[in-house]
């Protein structure tokens, strides 16, 4: 199992010379990458230093593009000496193409971290784009058992993220210049943290670039100390995203001690680094969780042709509950209430509907409003209920 890292100086370069089990520096341009700084001349250049200290460079080109904008850039970089990187991860399908049909001989590492979760999506991936494929960059979403499954059933060499910042939200529009007074324009890179109340004034990292704007959790992934049953399942390469914590221009700080670290004892490393870390789906991924509560719709919908006498459609807080009447049906046939999350309760036992008029009934009409009121867990959507040997 090798590992990686993103670079963006000649000290990045030497650090990694003396990073064990560190053969490959991810280099990111301005033009290409969404988190890119760098030049083409100056990827150029750490390229070829990179090559000349026995490193693999591999240029970094993440970005999202319309047809024109894509264009433009495979004219550009088409004037650049590629043949000096080992290979280039792309995110983009089109531009992964381009490289294939343009530049055969240059390995590909398509990056498929958002979507493309499924086995056979990747299998697809990697008919699609055969003998220039050289990698795929998974997904942190999967579980460490699918991640384990993919790396022995994929034709091709995986990728993961060992430790790094975790992208939240990402919007192509430029997010946070307007509201600082900053000309877009002239904004390449703009760093800070943002709260809302919906988030009890958490801070979560943001950055702005010249490609749009990306929100982080404020915790950093950190897998560094459960490696084992990866590696031995073929697991190629460890990504070590260190640019959150960079200092004066170098993006690959203390990149030689982390590696032998990971090496000698990952747990010490776990609690020593800087940031507050976690592993939101390497177990798990618990986004599955909530599936209970939407088949719930399917157990409401039996009920609303089964036994539901009526739906409610309006709450005023503290003051009233709408209802309205799905069939004819005397009170006395009234049974309980059904949430839309599933949940059954009772009702009120002092509860009296009324008509539109205020008065006090004991019977409806089909298609009927009737009033109530107020009472704990009303809310649109839910289903008053008959007894099911009176309805």
């Amino acid at each position: 199992m090798q590992f990686n890292t993103f670079i963006s100086s000649i000290s990045d370069l030497e650090r990694c010379v003396n990073a064990p089990n560190l053969q490959e520096v991810l280099l990111e341009p301005l033009l290409l990458a969404c988190q890119g700084r760098l030049s083409l001349q100056e990827v150029e250049f750490l390229a070829s230093q990179a090559v000349e200290r026995g490193l693999n460079p591999v240029l970094v080109w993440d970005i999202l593009m319309p047809e024109q904008m894509m264009m433009e850039i495979c004219q550009k970089i088409s004037q650049y000496n590629l043949n000096l990187f080992s290979a280039i991860r792309v995110c983009d399908p089109g531009a992964a193409w381009w490289v294939k049909t343009h530049f055969p001989q240059l390995k590909i590492q398509l990056i498929v971290e958002t979507g493309n979760h499924n086995l056979e999506a990747l299998q697809g991936w990697c008919e699609v784009l055969s003998d220039s494929l050289e990698r795929l960059i998974l997904s942190i979403e999967l579980p460490e058992a699918k991640l384990i499954e993919y790396c022995q059933k994929l034709p091709v060499a995986c990728e993961i993220l060992g430790v790094g910042r975790i992208l939240l939200f990402y919007s192509p529009r430029s997010l946070l210049s307007k509201h600082l007074s900053i000309n877009p324009e002239e904004t390449r890179y703009l760093e800070t943290t943002v709260a809302s109340e919906e988030s009890h004034n958490r801070p979560f990292p943001t950055l702005e670039t010249v490609h749009g704007t990306f929100m982080f959790l404020d915790k950093d992934q950190f897998i560094l100390d459960q490696l084992a049953s990866l590696e031995k399942a073929g697991l190629q390469t460890v990504r070590l995203d260190l640019r959150n914590l960079s200092q004066d221009g170098n993006i690959a700080v203390n990149i030689d001690n982390i590696c032998q670290q990971i090496l000698d004892n990952p747990t010490t490393l776990k609690t020593k680094w800087p940031r507050p870390i976690r592993a939101p789906f390497f177990k798990t991924n618990r986004t599955t969780s909530i599936f209970h509560r939407m088949k719930s719709k399917s157990k409401l919908a039996t009920f609303h042709h089964e036994i539901g006498l009526a739906e409610i459609i309006a709450v005023e807080s503290k003051t009233s509950v709408i209802f309205y009447a799905l069939k004819s049906f005397e009170i006395t046939q009234i049974n309980n209430l059904i949430l839309p999350t599933g949940e059954e309760r009772k009702l009120p036992e002092d509860i009296e509907f009324r008509n539109l008029q205020g008065e006090v009934i004991s019977k409806c009409d089909d298609e009927q409003i009737l009033i109530t009121n107020w009472f704990k867990k009303a809310m649109p959507g839910t289903l008053l209920l008959g007894k099911m040997e009176n309805v």
